[in-house]
């Protein structure tokens, strides 16, 4: 047999083939197609399922009880409808004729509510951790609705709605507070306009005092409302709590002023224009500070604190005592008389003008006649007598 004739016989032996080919086919999708659950090896099949994996020229599909692999490339989290042919039953490898992307309504969808999270991976937490096939367009820690197919440990979200944040915490759920941090460190304490909230930050991380902030976290219902935040980005410093005169602030907010101190401990001070003692800052009875300092339940904290005029820049008070202010008295002493039980009084003279400067026994200091003193603390009366009255030996100089 001469070549040309081979070849004409080969080109006429591929052709009767590929007519073969499309007799079957033709024939083929002509068929009703076949339940996958009932369908044998060359039988035709619809099937419509959520892509669950995905590579490429090989895809995953899942419709909520069984699943097929198409040699396709398909996005994954979307829903297809393919017609084919089922090539092995066992593994339910389908040879696709028609793929079309399509509504996922056809799917027995599962409706999960829960809060957004993101951590090492895209989740929902209702509280339990529900792994997300995608990441959403929703604020970390946000309710949502999604619905979806659970495959493998996974949700796969075909459609969601955002809820929003809540109103009021839930046990072991994402809850966003804002408020003023009274207490810094780690834990840090904020008060949220309400209460205060004790607030575990990330390895490192600190809240400066007086910062306003907004905190995303997992909450807690302790005594105290605790939050745990897991990642730096969970917060953020809205700005300075807000500022009032002293006297007018609330719990919060940051309280300034001019003020003269009454009152010196090695804690706190107590101050002439508030009953709140100040922490954070150390002084001296009678001198003037100007300060701003954070409002806590029962308490003032300083922030920014200094003194505005020292205590010796007070006037001789002894010829004008004014009650219950932080005063200065300065003179000889023209007596000393002290009782068995440890007290003692001590006259102190300027000019026309005494007063009786009272000595507790716990002070611990004498005084002898004819000596220069100065003395800060309070006027008052001793039977009768004006007198004048300090709280420490650091209040009396002698010399």
């Amino acid at each position: 047999m001469s070549r040309k004739i081979k070849s004409q016989v080969v080109i006429a032996l591929m052709a009767m083939a590929s007519i073969s080919g499309l007799y079957y086919l033709g024939d083929l999708q002509a068929q009703s197609p076949m339940p996958l659950e009932e369908a044998k090896k060359g039988d035709l099949i619809e099937f419509t399922g959520i892509c669950v994996n995905s590579k490429e020229n090989f895809a995953v599909l899942y419709n909520g009880s069984e699943i097929i692999v198409v040699f396709e490339t398909l996005e994954s989290g979307k829903v297809y409808k393919i017609r084919g042919k089922l090539t092995d039953p066992d593994k339910s490898y389908v040879q696709a004729f028609e793929i079309n992307q399509t509504s996922p309504k056809a799917l027995p969808l599962e409706t999960v509510t829960g809060a957004y999270w993101v951590d090492d991976y895209c989740q929902l937490l209702t509280p339990q951790r529900i792994s997300l096939n995608t990441c959403l367009n929703a604020s970390k820690g946000e309710r949502v609705i999604v619905e979806g197919l659970y495959y493998n440990k996974r949700f796969y979200v075909v459609n969601y709605t955002r809820l929003g944040f809540e109103n009021s915490p839930e046990d072991s759920m994402p809850f966003l507070i804002r408020g003023s941090v009274i207490y810094g460190g780690n834990p840090a304490t904020i008060w949220d306009g309400e209460e205060e909230v004790r607030v575990y930050l990330p390895y490192k991380q600190t809240l400066e005092v007086g910062d306003y902030v907004e905190v995303i976290g997992t909450a807690k219902l302790y005594s105290t409302l605790t939050i745990y935040v897991n990642d730096r980005s969970d917060i953020r410093v809205l700005g300075r709590a807000r500022k009032c005169p002293i006297g007018e602030e609330k719990i919060g907010e940051i309280a300034y002023g001019v003020c003269a101190v009454k009152k010196s401990t090695k804690t706190y001070i107590s101050l002439n224009c508030t009953s709140i003692p100040l922490y954070g800052f150390s002084v001296r009875v009678g001198d003037l500070i100007e300060f701003e300092a954070i409002r806590r339940k029962n308490s003032l904290y300083c922030l920014e604190c200094k003194v505005s005029r020292p205590r010796e820049a007070l006037e001789n008070s002894i010829c004008n005592p004014v009650p219950d202010q932080p005063s200065k008295i300065e003179g000889r002493v023209a007596w000393v008389k002290l009782y068995s039980n440890g007290f003692g009084i001590a006259n102190i003279t300027n000019g026309n003008c005494w007063t009786l400067l009272k000595l507790s026994k716990s002070i611990g200091v004498t005084l002898e006649e004819g000596g220069h003193v100065v003395a800060f603390g309070f006027h008052t009366t001793y039977r009768e007598m004006p007198a004048f009255e300090v709280a420490s030996r650091e209040d009396v100089i002698k010399d």
